[in-house]
């Protein structure tokens, strides 16, 4: 377990997959994520099976008072450069729970893996994520100019950043 100050990161476990099963079909949530289509069970199965077997992935539930309120996780794992993306769902909206999950992530990234840096894509519309990022230490690093297409429009895609200052 890796702890927040308000929220621990657990390992997935089976009672946790119905519930992440169900927030990745949730139409406001897939236009977070940039998910298309309806998930079904066996591809929410297999996709948990390859996050967390894999060896530059890592999958964690967010857990708040003992409840699982969403997934976050590493993915492109660097071990020669130091750097990680880490990408972030909540399925329940708890204040501060979002920064305090990135920031014990990012902290045992630095303590505990030894890397130097975390960076993520966030679409630009997603303010909500961009300044929970920011409150974590993250920074805009670029911008993909209309890389993300939904509702019918392109939307620009920012990468940000957080080297490590321990």
């Amino acid at each position: 377990m890796i702890s927040g100050k308000i929220v621990e990161l657990r390992g997935i476990s089976k009672q946790d997959a119905p519930l992440i099963y169900e927030w990745v079909n949730r139409e406001d949530m897939r236009d977070l994520t940039g998910t298309l289509y309806p998930i079904s069970e066996y591809e929410h199965e297999k996709w948990i099976q390859n996050v967390t077997m894999h060896e530059s992935k890592k999958l964690f539930a967010v857990y708040h008072a003992n409840k699982c309120i969403g997934t976050i996780g590493l993915k492109n794992i660097d071990q020669i450069n130091r750097n990680a993306e880490l990408y972030i769902s909540l399925g329940e909206n708890i204040p501060r729970g979002g920064t305090d999950a990135v920031n014990a992530l990012v902290h045992f990234c630095f303590m505990h893996l030894n890397l130097h840096k975390i960076y993520l894509y966030v679409f630009e519309s997603n303010q909500r994520a961009i300044n929970c990022y920011k409150k974590a230490g993250f920074t805009i690093e670029g911008k993909l100019p209309e890389h993300h297409f939904a509702k019918g429009k392109y939307e620009d895609v920012l990468i940000m950043g957080r080297v490590c200052s321990l």
